[in-house]
């Protein structure tokens, strides 16, 4: 059994999932094995990887079961003792995994993340997922020129799932009961999530039960990403608004309802007492932007009222198996 699986989930991404494939078969670290992940597409993915890279394991998913669905499929199939999910929009420095795996190292740490920077800039994606007293989740330092200024923090608040490595006996741990027996009696990222915001959920969890995320500036690794914080976010209006409408539909319902239920899920004790004005002022806020400037957001609200009282449900499942201890939000 190798030490680390790796999952490269994609969905219609034919024109860049030969470089992030490439990246991984070039690493210097080698006790690994490597699946290729198809969520259904329509664009000759599946195809291309199999005539390509035919060393490559492949799974095909029958419908797209999301990033959540597809990579909960994954861990239930996966016995290593530690397993990655991948974006396929990242390209893997070769010393990627050689360095990450050292984050290990503690056994309180249950996740790692890299350097994420930009391709061809000095210019950082993210170093990890911080979280403000409003309980706003951000990619630490995103747009910020990398002069090393996070190198020597490695605690963060969470991990993005955009490249991110997990211990599988922490994962186990903070799984969750699905609602209906369906395939697998258990779900790791959120489900109702489909996409965005389920790395958050999953890193806060695993907070709640005491494990550690950690970042290595060493492991770098260069992503283009699609959605992200805008330039000088709320401080820049006409950037945030215009950052905004340039993202699909669905990615604002998705990111606007899985923040919220984040919330709903994970947050309790007396640090959500004592910080709920900040995070009033902030969703009303966002509610008011929304109603002004992105009305069709509004769309997601019957799915979220249909699931709320299933996120309670797991909030109360959290509350009373897996926190083990509360923690100052603030800190990160």
């Amino acid at each position: 059994m190798p030490k680390i699986r790796i999952n490269l989930l994609g969905y219609n991404h034919r024109q860049i999932i030969g470089k992030a494939i490439s990246s991984v078969l070039e690493q210097s670290y080698r006790d690994f094995e490597f699946f290729y992940m198809d969520n259904a597409s329509s664009d000759g993915s599946l195809k291309y990887v199999k005539a390509n890279f035919p060393d490559v394991k492949i799974i095909a998913n029958e419908k797209n079961l999301g990033y959540a669905g597809g990579h909960n499929l994954f861990f239930l199939q996966s016995k290593s003792e530690l397993v990655m999910v991948l974006n396929p929009d990242v390209i893997l420095d070769k010393n990627f995994l050689e360095n990450a795996l050292k984050g290990f190292d503690d056994p309180q740490v249950a996740a790692v993340t890299g350097k994420m920077l930009q391709p061809g800039l000095n210019i950082l994606d993210g170093t990890g997922i911080e979280v403000s007293r409003s309980r706003r989740a951000k990619e630490r330092g995103q747009n910020e020129e990398d002069k090393g200024q996070y190198d020597d923090k490695p605690d963060v608040f969470g991990v993005s799932g955009t490249a991110a490595i997990y211990r599988r006996e922490a994962l186990e741990k903070v799984r969750m009961p699905r609602p209906v027996a369906t395939k697998g009696s258990f779900e790791y990222f959120d489900e109702d999530f489909f996409a965005y915001f389920e790395d958050f959920d999953l890193s806060w969890r695993l907070r709640h039960a005491g494990y550690k995320c950690w970042y290595v500036p060493s492991a770098i690794l260069y992503h283009s990403r699609a959605a992200g914080s805008s330039q000088g976010g709320y401080k820049k209006i006409l950037s945030f608004i215009s950052h905004h409408k340039k993202l699909p539909l669905k990615v604002k319902r998705w990111n606007w309802k899985n923040h919220l239920f984040c919330i709903v899920k994970n947050d309790f004790g007396l640090e959500f007492w004592k910080d709920l004005p900040f995070i009033f002022v902030r969703e009303a806020a966002m509610f008011i932007f929304i109603l002004i400037f992105e009305t069709r957001t509004l769309g997601v609200l019957p799915e979220f009222f249909k699931d709320f009282f299933k996120m309670i449900r797991k909030r109360q499942y959290i509350k009373s198996k897996l926190s083990t201890q509360h923690f100052l939000i603030t800190h990160y």
